[in-house]
Parts: structure tokens; sequence; C-alpha cells
């Protein structure tokens, strides 16, 4: 089981193929797997790495994941691109892992050839501070729409999955918080099999929502050089479509493709249509 010592974090990868190194990092709840439909077709001329963020499976960490922020998972991909990476490597992130990518990138340029954001939750973008009333009522006033999608996912997701997560009913946990994030009743109950595996062995991955985030809005997007694509499902929630339209609209040299017949997995829920955009990105055919 390859696993890599990151300053007393320790993180398990898989990899497969040689070449041109392409970093996967995953959202919250999942792991390395969420990444198995890239697999094969991304290690065909490339180095294909998936990774498992600090408290993801199968890492035994222990503690109340307060020290899974942005900031310190961009510092453990920093020592795992110079580590295991050997060097600048084309990195795709998804969700959580998206923000922490896209965060990465804008810090160490030098490490980032090229960068592919997969719903990339940037709430940041939306409001960027997330404790004024201010902002957040100039943002309800801007995008009416959206923000009632924003809000309902907080209401009717975000709060009481975390609350569940404290009452240590964590199959309750993930699924509250799956299904606000596809926007659908029952998304979780849909997944197959492996799927919701790997989601509950991840559970607690959800505590992830109550860190801190950093002050990241347009401006910062706006340092990032590297050539960007940005993902979205093309059946995305509002408020993740919109963070993925201000995302493309703030990066420089960015694409953005919507996957079909996809939500906030769309890695997953249409692996094809993602893997073949996202190789011509890489390729650049796109």
């Amino acid at each position: 089981m390859p696993a890599v010592d990151l300053g007393g974090v320790s993180v398990y990868y898989e990899e497969k193929g040689i070449g041109t190194p392409v970093v996967f990092v995953h959202g919250i709840p999942t792991d390395y797997r969420a990444w198995q439909a890239q697999m094969e077709p991304f290690s065909k001329g490339r180095r294909m790495i998936a990774l498992s963020r600090r408290y993801a499976a199968p890492n035994t960490r222990q503690g109340d994941l307060s020290d899974s922020t942005v900031y310190n998972n961009s510092t453990d991909l920093k020592g795992f691109i110079e580590k295991v990476a050997g060097g600048p490597a084309d990195l795709v992130g998804h969700s959580y892992g998206g923000f922490i990518s896209v965060f990465f990138a804008a810090n160490h340029p030098d490490l980032v050839k090229s960068l592919v954001l997969v719903e990339p939750a940037i709430s940041t973008l939306l409001v960027a501070d997330q404790k004024s009333g201010v902002q957040a009522l100039g943002f309800l006033f801007r995008s009416p729409s959206v923000a009632f999608s924003a809000r309902r996912f907080q209401t009717k997701s975000l709060g009481p999955s975390l609350k569940a997560l404290e009452g240590n009913e964590f199959e309750r946990a993930v699924e509250l918080n799956v299904d606000g994030i596809q926007g659908t009743e029952g998304a979780f109950r849909a997944l197959p099999e492996d799927i919701r595996k790997m989601m509950l062995d991840n559970a607690r991955t959800v505590a992830e929502l109550k860190t801190p985030f950093p002050r990241f809005t347009a401006k910062e997007a706006g340092t990032i050089s590297c050539p960007t694509l940005v993902v979205n499902g093309g059946e995305s929630t509002p408020f993740l479509n919109k963070i993925g339209e201000l995302t493309a609209k703030a990066v420089p040299s960015t694409k953005r493709v919507l996957v079909p017949r996809s939500h906030h997995f769309p890695h997953f829920e249409n692996a094809e249509f993602f893997n073949e955009n996202v190789l011509a990105f890489l390729e650049g055919t796109l």
C-alpha cells in the first residue's frame, strides 16, 4: 500500500502509467477511489496519480478534522507533488479538492502545468466574507435564485448533515450531504453500491465543511497563469453552476465544459464524456 509522509501527515495514493504526472485531488466525502474511471484512460502516455487527502480512507489519521483546512491540504499537496510527482504536474481537483487545487495553483504556479477544476466549491467567489451579513444580503440582491440555492443547501443539507455527524449518525450525515449537493432527494441511495461504500468510509470528512476558508476572490483567481479547464455537471445545482461560471470568468486562459447527464460528480456520473473532454484539454485539442 503506497503512502508518503508529508511532514508527519501520511497520505495514501495509487498510480498507473509513465510520463507527465497528472495528480487527482478528491472532494467530500470521497477518496482516491473516486477517480477509478479515470485510472485507465489517463494512464495511457501519462502517469496518473490519485491521492487520498489526510483524513480520507485508507489513511488512519486521528483528530476532529479541524486541521483539514484548504491551507493545510494545500501544504500537503505541495509536498506530495514535490515528493511523489517529482516536479510540476497537471492538477485535477473536485469540489473541496477543487478549492484546494485552485488555491494551490495561485500560490505555487511553478508546480502546476495545467489545472482542471471539477465542480469547484469555491464558495468565497459568491460571498468573500461568509460571516458578513451585508455581503450575504448583497449577494441575495445580485443573484436571488443562486442565493436561494446556496441557502437551501446550507439549511437542508449542510447544517443537518453536520448535526448528524456530531451524533455519530454517519450514514445519515453522508446521505444528507450527497442529496443536498446533488440537489435531489434520494440521490445517495441511487448511486452504485461501491460508490456508496466509499462515501460511507469517508463520512467523517463531512466535518471539513466546518473549517475556515481562505479569502479567495476573483482577484486571487486572476493571478493563475496556467491553462485551466472548469468542468460542471450539466444538471448541477444553481449555486455550484454559478461558482463554475465565476471561476471561468476570473481565471485567465480558461475553458469551460458542461457534462450532460451529471450533477456534482461528473467524473463518475458520465465518465466517458468527462474523460474525453479533459484528455482533449490536456492534449491541447479542446
